[in-house]
């Protein structure tokens, strides 16, 4: 019998919060599983989004292979092959709690559970967390795969009252984060590590709106109460002036940052710190800085070796190839990412991690795409090489703090190099615009973006 599958996607879990000295939250779950498993500290996601992410995810193809995003929203191509089909071939049972966003996609295979999906707004401490547990403990037919994906480190972020103390975390998300550490602990005594393979992920990162500067703390963090408010306000506006409320929209945003920027003014902020308190929903001109897209990868179970970091950069791509390798399944031509297994066997071979942004919903957006190594970052306007270039030395600015483009245009050409042989790989995906197209971007207005 092949082992089960418990796959954990944290929604919006920066990497730099999951393990490191860059952290105040309280993990003893968390560091504890990273002893008893397998921690790759440089993972890469595909997107700085959730929709993009997943097909990336569980395709192990770039997004923009997957169809999922085109001239709109759409459903997975129904061309594109996912581990979900490879593995029911090879008799795994699927079972799973996902926010309703899921349904609209077309990604998800037909789970054994019929409740498999749950409200937006619902958290662990809020019923969640029970119905994982009870659904861990249920029988199921083996071999199993458990997919679950959890919101609640999601803007607005609700912390839980018993969490709601400093030394629990500096801000919400922290404070977020120590709660949350509780339930990964939780499900993770459900789990026979002899016959399942355990994996926790994040589809993406996030900003966090919170700086300590001079002894002073800046936070800007949602607050729960007003965007409660705000969305029952906008359930009541009927469909015909919803014009009108994307208008409202993003004129309170705009009016929210100006607020914002008074404030900072009277402060010495660095790039990294005034790009997290400024950053907005509603913002046009996107970017791909590492607290959107450095993301945690943790697998513990059968094959997998114990306390083990891996610095090596490896790509959300990797991760199923990686996991069919362990579970002694084949897997398919013609995908992007690679098993980890010989990095884990000490080979060296770092592949670039293409990148892309996650465009705006309401209105155009100056998206980018670009490629990460574990030295540079690079990334430009999404439809003109030439426009809004920029260049990180990762090593030397982590924080990526200053814009080195202009300065070494040679590293320019080679990132750019690497980065037109991906895009012009072979794709059969047709850009479209389906019926489907407004139930998906419905969801994600729910879920903030606009």
């Amino acid at each position: 019998m092949k082992p089960n599958l418990m796959f954990l996607i944290i929604d919006s879990f920066r990497a730099d919060k999951f393990h490191g000295s860059n952290k105040t939250s309280q993990t003893p779950n968390i560091d504890s599983l990273i002893k008893n498993g397998m921690y790759f500290d440089q993972a890469v996601s595909a997107s700085d989004a959730t929709l993009m992410s997943w097909s990336s995810i569980f395709t192990s193809k770039f997004p923009f292979k997957t169809g999922i995003r085109s001239a709109r929203f759409n459903k997975l191509d129904e061309n594109v092959t996912t581990y979900f089909h490879i593995l029911k071939k090879e008799g795994y049972h699927f079972y799973g709690l996902l926010p309703t966003l899921s349904e609209t996609i077309g990604l998800f295979p037909s789970f054994e559970n019929q409740d498999f999906l749950y409200d937006l707004n619902q958290r662990l401490d809020t019923g969640l967390g029970d119905n994982i547990l009870t659904k861990l403990e249920a029988s199921k037919k083996e071999p199993w795969f458990f997919l679950a994906h959890i919101m609640d480190l999601h803007f607005p972020i609700v912390v839980p009252k018993n969490f709601d103390d400093q030394k629990f975390g500096t801000s919400y998300y922290e404070k977020a984060v120590s709660a949350l550490d509780v339930w990964v602990g939780k499900f993770f005594n459900k789990i026979n590590l002899d016959d399942t393979l355990f994996l926790i992920i994040s589809d993406h990162g996030s900003y966090i709106k919170s700086v300590n500067v001079d002894g002073t703390n800046i936070n800007f963090e949602e607050n729960i109460q007003t965007q409660a408010l705000t969305s029952k306000l906008s359930k009541k506006i009927p469909k015909f002036a919803q014009p009108l409320k994307n208008k409202i929209f993003l004129s309170m945003e705009e009016n929210t940052q100006k607020k914002r920027n008074e404030i900072l003014s009277k402060f010495t902020l660095k790039p990294h710190q005034k790009r997290a308190l400024l950053s907005g929903r509603a913002d046009k001109d996107h970017f791909l800085f590492d607290e959107n897209i450095r993301i945690p990868l943790l697998f513990l179970g059968p094959g997998v070796q114990q306390n083990q970091v891996i610095h090596d950069q490896v790509r959300s791509v990797d991760v199923f190839p990686t996991v069919c390798d362990l579970l002694g399944i084949k897997n398919p031509a013609n995908i992007d990412g690679k098993s980890l297994l010989p990095i884990i066997d000490g080979k060296k071979e770092e592949l670039p991690a293409y990148i892309e942004s996650t465009p705006l919903v309401l209105t155009d957006s100056n998206d980018v795409v670009g490629i990460r190594t574990s030295k540079f970052k690079y990334f430009r306007d999404k439809n003109d090489p030439k426009n809004r270039i920029h260049l990180f030395d990762l090593q030397n600015d982590p924080n990526e703090d200053e814009n080195i483009a202009s300065a070494k245009p040679e590293m320019v050409d080679e990132l750019e190099s690497v980065l037109q042989n991906i895009l012009k790989q072979e794709n059969t995906i047709k850009e479209t615009i389906n019926d489907e197209s407004q139930e998906i971007e419905n969801e994600l207005r729910k879920l903030g973006y606009v």
